[in-house]
């Protein structure tokens, strides 16, 4: 990751996993994370320690993504922090159901959808 410095991330699903690890990353090279998530306030909390504790930039902001109007609650509350500038957006969210990719359907990941 080369210039990072002086920009702001927006890593989605940012509390754990592949998006923890992403957004560690963009805070090493020099970049302010915001760090998203969906029902883990304490480990997203324990990130944003993390990074303030190594010298970064960090805020969490919680938003249910599987809500319909999740994103826009997410873009509104990011946009209070950042001022309306976003450098790096990191679409990371996702959720995991237990079962076979052939069991898998959208109504199984979303019940309330109407496909």
């Amino acid at each position: 990751m080369t210039d990072s410095v002086s920009r702001t991330a927006l890593v989605t699903g940012a509390s754990r996993g592949i998006g923890r690890a992403t957004a560690r990353a963009l805070a090493h090279a020099g970049a302010r994370v915001i760090v998203h998530y969906g029902n883990s306030t304490k480990d997203a909390d324990s990130l944003v320690a993390e990074i303030r504790e190594a010298g970064g930039q960090a805020d969490a902001v919680g938003a249910d993504l599987l809500a319909p109007d999740g994103a826009h609650k997410l873009a509104a509350q990011v946009g209070k922090l950042v001022g309306g500038k976003l450098d790096i957006l990191v679409a990371n969210a996702g959720i995991a159901v237990p079962a076979s990719i052939e069991a898998q359907t959208v109504r199984r990941l979303r019940p309330e959808c109407s496909l």
